[in-house]
């Protein structure tokens, strides 16, 4: 059996869910079974932005909401890109955070020409500009796990994730962009605009690489970086390395689990929707505190659907655990103002 393990001070920011209006008594229900003390619902819009906002609000001190933008009314609108910065402004003053910037952009969205829409196309300058104006929050998830872009086929490590969701297969080069190329786009944004800070999830979408993710966080002092849903690919690396990674990152790390409560089931982090025993989310939540507080070696991932290996713990320092769980998290959200505590 599995030790169980509390967090530092049994208090977590979890600062990558995704909560429905719906759903909202469900998932602060888990969060209290599970040391969460509060969560950042990372991207809502359109009608389920408005339904949210209105039903969280008794409920300001345990989630906080991001908005995203609608980009295929683009296609139909062409006027859509000039107002995006009025309308993340106006999600603003309803609340949200920021905005979540989704890896469909630099991918698939297109202009109502029908040109493939690059991140740092000159076109969306206005809207990074207006978030660094109003001190607001920009979250990057930028292309997919390196596997996605190898061809899907067995010998894919991803496969069975990829039989799951055959639309995440970015494999196709006559289709889609290298994905470097993506990742220098939103690069480019995040150096341009040095006052803006930007939460670049799934571990800067680069977990497989923890130099590169280093030498980014060290050229670019605005990238902070969770850890939603990459347990797996970080516990993948030398214990001894992924230690120094957060050791010495450890002011702009942030804990997070990419946890889903939908309307028709929950995800926990990836694999299949369905609803989980309360036996089953402590433990995808005590395998993240085994991960970071323990020097444990080679026991299950809490996301197995992603690979088929094991991880060793990086047994963090109580300062940088304190951060990881709670305090980086605090100060980017500013969480002071909305009695959290």
């Amino acid at each position: 059996m599995d030790p169980e393990i509390s967090p530092t001070e049994n208090k977590v920011i979890d600062s990558h869910l995704h909560v429905q209006a719906e759903t909202i008594d469900r998932c602060l229900r888990v969060m209290d079974e599970n040391h969460i003390r509060y969560g950042m619902n990372i991207g809502i819009g359109g009608e389920n932005f408005q339904k949210f906002q209105k039903a969280y609000q008794p409920h300001k001190d345990r989630l906080g909401m991001m908005y995203i933008f609608e980009w295929g009314k683009w296609q139909e609108d062409p006027d859509y890109v000039n107002r995006a910065p009025d309308l993340l402004e106006a999600a603003v003053e309803q609340g949200a955070h920021g905005v979540k910037i989704w890896k469909n952009l630099g991918l698939t969205v297109k202009d109502p020409q029908g040109n493939l829409v690059s991140i740092d196309d000159e076109r969306l300058l206005p809207i990074w500009q207006r978030a660094q104006d109003i001190g607001c929050l920009v979250a990057f998830h930028t292309v997919d796990p390196v596997a996605f872009f190898e061809p899907w086929n067995s010998d894919n490590e991803r496969w069975e994730e990829l039989e799951l969701h055959p639309d995440w297969s970015f494999a196709d080069r006559s289709v889609y962009p290298p994905r470097d190329e993506v990742l220098d786009q939103r690069n480019n944004v995040i150096k341009a605009f040095p006052d803006l800070k930007f939460q670049c999830v799934h571990g800067a979408n680069f977990s497989e690489n923890l130099d590169v993710v280093d030498q980014w966080m060290d050229q670019m002092p605005n990238m902070y970086v969770d850890t939603s849903a990459r347990l797996g690919e970080f516990g993948r690396h030398p214990a001894s390395a992924g230690k120094a990674f957060f050791e010495k990152h450890q002011d702009r790390l942030m804990f997070g689990t990419d946890r889903i409560f939908g309307k028709e089931g929950d995800v926990q982090g990836a694999g299949p929707t369905k609803i989980f025993s309360r036996e089953e989310d402590q433990w995808f939540y005590n395998t993240h505190w085994r991960y970071f507080q323990t020097e444990d070696k080679q026991f299950d991932h809490p996301t197995p659907i992603q690979g088929n290996w094991k991880i060793d713990g990086i047994g963090l320092s109580t300062d940088a655990l304190n951060k990881l769980y709670w305090d980086n998290a605090f100060k980017l959200y500013g969480l002071g103002q909305y009695g959290v505590a």
